[in-house]
């Protein structure tokens, strides 16, 4: 492989006539395992970010933009042989390889947590719906917005594309913007999605005069800060009993501060 790239870069500087700088070959080549069903091999080749060449066994297909660098029938039968007899089992043994070392990791179902999100633009008073669908694993997943209940059309959506997290699972993401007169007509809002993990679909609904989200995270925020007050008040208690000590030490003690001399106060104080 390594072999034949050198010698297609050199065939692509010789017809580019690019012989100073740097230029870049890259190969992409691979098969898909799913569901037990092996896709035969594929490979693209690009010289400088341009596709030079693409090969697709399934359907024997070749292409070149180049004329020069098409191939003859005896050569496309000979890469057909190599492709059918090497790198076909290689790929097809690599993934199932992979498959049942990870089997416990890849055939996991993780349940996808649904959020409805609404919030307003700051510059244009437009407000923004999202379904927010994230957590689940595998990432196939049906992901919709309703309102009344029918389908909202997807020109109308704003289609966010699937995205990895960080621990493996898959988040996605589906926006709707309301206009002051859509706000106006009493409308309800649903988000609904479909998983391999859930038995049922899951749903989740909103109209507008419900509230901002800023509600729900505000009384969080001020259960938080009521436990801390709480905890600190508790904390500044505990910490003047244990330096005061017993209530009959302290009589003593500071009637000994109270009749002592500048320094030996000063002292006293700097050892308490």
């Amino acid at each position: 492989m390594y072999n034949n790239m050198k010698f297609e870069s050199r065939r692509m500087i010789l017809h580019t006539n690019d012989s100073g700088g740097v230029h870049v070959l890259q190969r992409l080549a691979g098969c898909v395992l799913e569901k037990d069903r092996p896709s035969p091999v594929m490979e693209w080749d690009a010289y400088d970010g341009e596709e030079t060449m693409s090969y697709n066994m399934q359907n024997y297909s070749y292409t070149a933009p180049w004329k020069q660098f098409m191939w003859d029938k005896k050569r496309l039968e000979s890469v057909l042989m190599v492709f059918l007899n090497i790198y076909q089992p290689i790929c097809i043994g690599t993934l199932k390889h992979y498959l049942r070392k990870k089997s416990a990791v890849v055939h996991r179902k993780e349940r996808p947590r649904l959020r409805l999100l609404h919030t307003t633009c700051r510059d244009t008073g437009e407000l923004r719906v999202s379904c927010l669908a994230t957590g689940f694993y595998p990432r196939h997943i049906n992901l919709t917005m309703l309102r009344d209940g029918l389908p909202v059309p997807e020109e109308e959506l704003v289609l966010g594309g699937l995205l990895p997290n960080g621990d493996g699972t898959y988040q996605l993401r589906r926006t709707l913007r309301l206009s002051e007169e859509e706000l106006g007509g009493g409308h309800h809002y649903t988000c609904s999605v479909t998983h391999l993990s859930l038995d049922n679909k899951l749903d989740i609904s909103w109209e507008p005069g419900d509230g901002p989200n800023t509600t729900v995270i505000t009384s969080v925020v001020i259960v938080v800060l009521a436990l801390g007050l709480t905890s600190a008040i508790a904390a500044c208690a505990m910490c003047k009993r244990r330096l005061r000590g017993p209530k009959r030490s302290l009589k003593p003690v500071y009637s000994a501060a109270e009749v002592s001399e500048p320094e030996d106060s000063a002292s006293h104080s700097s050892a308490t």
